[in-house]
């Protein structure tokens, strides 16, 4: 079974099985490419990373790096779920918990971010909204690993 650490920011793949660590090694790369992807993708939209590119959007170019972006990804989904389907109840509860608290960082960060925005002179886009999940997701690892990781006798 998957060892969760770092407080509660990664899993110690040398605690996975052969099986799984295969699974959960090829997901990540396969997030990871598809990331480097999205990268590239990044520099034709308006976004965190500032404005567009000069460069056209909607080209061949960019429309076979946006199916790259959505193959990679798709196949880190499938392993991971291959992934999770053998891990135990513990790590089903992380998952969740991190997801949960991801999607409360989106809504309490991202709703302060677009609150903020006209003072600040600041557009709140879908980058700056999966920021905000980012933020809640490490959020929550940390506080599940201090609840049911963590001896605090």
């Amino acid at each position: 079974m998957a060892k969760i650490t770092h407080r509660g920011g990664w899993v110690k793949i040398s605690s996975l099985n052969k099986k799984d660590k295969k699974n959960y090694l090829i997901s990540i790369t396969m997030l990871f490419i598809g990331a480097i992807f999205w990268g590239i993708h990044l520099t034709s939209v308006d976004g965190i990373m500032g404005p567009a590119q000069d460069v056209d959007p909607t080209s061949t170019f960019f429309g076979i790096i946006r199916l790259f972006i959505v193959f990679f990804w798709g196949m880190a989904v499938y392993f991971y779920n291959k992934f999770l389907k053998t891990q135990d109840e513990l790590f089903h509860r992380y998952s969740y918990y991190i997801g949960a608290w991801g999607s409360v960082g989106f809504v309490c960060f991202g709703m302060l971010m677009s609150i903020f925005s006209p003072y600040l002179n600041f557009v709140v886009g879908f980058y700056e909204c999966f920021l905000a999940f980012c933020i809640g997701t490490g959020i929550g690892g940390f506080i599940f690993d201090k609840k049911y990781l963590r001896d605090e006798q």
